[in-house]
């Protein structure tokens, strides 16, 4: 393929990923006035949110299962169309049932588009571009997942909430025509198709059961009975899952892709840190409006310092990993983290308010140099190129999850640590014991990152030793 028509198919790829994640973080901050115009309870708007992320969970692997089966491609273009009729869908809808129906139409559309867009930029690229490549399109997923409180101020503040949507529509309609005109056609072999039934059912059990958990104990509390069950039902149906993938000739997942402990770390490291990035999506954007009292417009423009620098970094990192390793580079990236996190944990309402647009600048910086997919894609074989694509958007995915449940439970528990009663809202008369309580919850964020860095730490002695011993073989 001509070297121009890679890297129009790569912006092509990367704004319908940056889309797809956005959506999954921008709906956050409209949840309120879509509550207020639809006449619902928030807990119910919260579904909008909640219906997305779970279903795109549910289908990553089954997509990227079936697109190493009957290509890549014709996935990808047809999961961008159903994107975009989702999109419009949900700004069209006047109520609450016809937006939850639009969302999962999207949601449909997404996941087709997240499961394939790794493998189809490894098949276009040459190997010795992979890194440069994968970096471009991590930072338009970063700045997606990353965006969406910033870009939600800006267009709520100017607009209302169904322009989110509608947004989506011109720019995925361009994305697939590129993709149409640039991208090679081939025929699709439907004889091929072969699903595993029994592990589908056992997986989405398992992420359905996760999601239900994580979901409802922010509601109830982890401690209780019920939240306790799930979280047995959750590992009795992944237990299930395994025997089932172990002893099924066509797997879902064919499991021996976790023996390389490159990959697997990868992708322990790339849940951890897109936990620790949703931090910033629950907790800032409270600290700067009901603590710092400042308008949304204002909140929304410093949240963007965390995706512009993030598109800075994101392709020198690549560009960098292609040279001495994306682990390598990506264990330098997580020292850089340090320097937020420290912030985050010690900021007050006194302090100027540059030390926080420094904290999320370095955050930007650091976000946009840890390269997860290069790391993730680079140690996946060929044959697994598709299905590790998907492997690599669910751990991104579950990332935001944990993150999204932590945040706000270690927010809300330190919260009430200080007050000394429980307290699961915004304390107005009390804005000290929300700092508190955001300055407990970073504490762990902090701690998540100093995890990845040991086990990245681990990876890099492992191979250093493996290369090592090969040499003496050799």
């Amino acid at each position: 393929m001509k070297q121009q028509s890679q890297w129009i198919l790569l912006i092509s790829t990367s704004i319908v990923s940056f889309m797809s994640t956005l959506d999954a973080s921008i709906v956050n901050i409209a949840v309120p006035k879509m509550s207020r115009d639809l006449n619902v309870p928030t807990n119910q708007a919260e579904w909008v949110v909640s219906v997305y992320l779970v279903l795109i969970c549910v289908l990553l692997i089954f997509f990227g299962k079936l697109s190493d089966q009957i290509g890549r491609i014709p996935i990808f273009q047809v999961g961008t169309l159903i994107f975009i009729i989702g999109s419009l869908a949900c700004g069209l809808s006047l109520n609450l049932p016809l937006l939850i129906t639009a969302r999962i139409v999207q949601a449909f559309g997404a996941s087709m588009t997240m499961s394939t867009n790794f493998g189809i930029i490894t098949q276009i690229f040459p190997s010795n571009k992979h890194g440069l490549a994968l970096g471009v399109n991590s930072s338009f997923v970063q700045v997606g997942n990353l965006a969406g409180p910033g870009l939600g101020g800006l267009i709520l503040a100017y607009f209302n909430w169904h322009y989110i949507f509608f947004v989506n529509v011109p720019i995925g309609i361009i994305a697939y025509f590129l993709g149409h005109h640039f991208f090679p056609h081939s025929k699709i072999a439907p004889n091929n198709i072969k699903i595993d039934i029994f592990g589908f059912i056992t997986y989405a059990g398992t992420i359905s059961s996760f999601f239900i958990m994580i979901f409802w104990g922010q509601v109830i509390g982890f401690g209780n009975l019920k939240i306790i069950a799930l979280i047995f039902l959750t590992l009795i149906l992944l237990i299930g899952f395994v025997l089932v993938e172990n002893h099924t000739k066509n797997p879902l997942i064919n499991l021996r892709i976790f023996h390389n402990l490159s990959f697997s770390f990868g992708i322990v490291s790339t849940m951890l840190v897109f936990a620790v990035g949703y931090f910033n999506n629950m907790i800032i954007p409270f600290y700067l409006e009901d603590t710092l009292l400042l308008s949304s417009a204002v909140a929304g423009l410093i949240l963007m310092f965390v995706p512009i620098l993030n598109i800075i970094s994101a392709p020198i990192g690549g560009y960098i990993s292609d040279h001495i390793g994306a682990e390598r580079v990506s264990f330098y990236a997580l020292f850089i983290f340090i320097i937020p996190e420290l912030i985050f944990i010690s900021v007050r309402p006194v302090w100027s308010l540059a030390w926080l647009i420094i904290a999320l600048a370095t955050f930007g910086i650091a976000n946009g140099a840890f390269q997860n997919n290069p790391m993730i894609m680079g140690n996946a074989a060929p044959e697994f190129q598709g299905i590790a694509g998907s492997i690599a958007s669910l751990s991104r995915n579950m990332g935001m999850s944990i993150g999204l449940a932590l945040a706000t439970s270690l927010l809300y528990f330190g919260i009430s640590l200080r007050s000394g009663y429980r307290i699961t809202t915004y304390p107005d008369k009390h804005p000290d014991w929300f700092v508190f309580g955001m300055h407990f919850a970073y504490i762990f964020a902090f701690g998540m990152i100093i995890s990845a860095m040991f086990l990245l730490a681990g990876l890099l002695y492992y191979q250093h030793h493996r290369r090592i011993s090969e040499k003496k073989i050799n």
